[in-house]
């Protein structure tokens, strides 16, 4: 469900924001759109929020979008991570979580925070920082979206502002991956670009499989893919990247 709201840009209303009442639905995102709020409003709404990951916020363009997140889109972005990680782990691939980090910067008039974000090609550029501003430091190389009563166009927008060179977006019927393009336009892809070993339809059929099983099966189930189908492609890809460089 989303509710649209257009704000008044006075500092009174940004010191003390409203949220109206809404009616609950028990399986869908509840979502808020407020208009017209300055990068000022914006901020200062980050500032009230503090420390709490809800709601989760996508600004741009003056239009800040408010997510209370559903069950089924936890579950969903639980189900990716857990996915990524055993992966990652498993072919001993470098990789860092940024989970969802605000993602902000005023001269690109944008701010996001990921279901799920991760370093991988540029890792070695901000591990052991606590702290990352993508004013001077890489936007991540992975971001994932969880689409369940919204869509994600105005994130995408803000990747695509940022150079993320890979978005996955995934709602209850489809994983969708997005590439970064020369010309700074994200297309469809049906393989990543992360990983190049992996397709979208491949790492949608696991996230839909999980409905059927406990997640410590599915888990070793993912495990046991992943070495017999995800290993020998991975390694091949290797040995492919390691002849062009000859």
């Amino acid at each position: 469900m989303v509710t649209e709201i257009q704000a008044a840009p006075s500092t009174e209303e940004v010191d003390n924001p409203t949220t109206p009442a809404l009616s609950i639905e028990e399986d869908r995102d509840q979502c808020v759109v407020l208009r017209d709020i300055g990068w000022k409003g914006y901020t200062t709404l980050l500032k009230v929020r503090g420390e709490r990951s809800i709601p989760r916020m996508v600004y741009l363009d003056g239009s800040l979008l408010l997510l209370s997140p559903s069950y089924f889109h936890e579950r969903l972005k639980e189900l990716l991570g857990c996915f990524i990680m055993t992966l990652v782990a498993e072919l001993e691939i470098p990789c860092v979580m940024a989970g969802s980090t605000t993602f902000r910067r005023r001269a690109k008039r944008g701010g996001v925070e990921g279901d799920q974000t991760y370093y991988l090609a540029n890792l070695d550029r901000i591990r052991g920082k606590k702290k990352i501003s993508v004013k001077v430091d890489p936007p991540p190389d992975l971001a994932i979206e969880v689409v369940v009563s919204h869509d994600a166009d105005d994130a995408v927008e803000v990747y695509r502002r940022f150079q993320v060179p890979e978005v996955w977006i995934c709602d209850e019927n489809q994983l969708t991956i997005l590439v970064l393009q020369p010309d700074g336009q994200y297309v469809p892809s049906e393989r990543s670009h992360a990983f190049g070993f992996l397709t979208a339809s491949e790492t949608y059929s696991w996230v839909s499989r999980s409905q059927d099983s406990s997640d410590t099966a599915w888990i070793i189930d993912l495990r046991r893919w992943i070495a017999e189908v995800l290993a020998p492609r991975y390694q091949e890809q290797k040995k492919r990247a390691a002849s062009a460089t000859d």
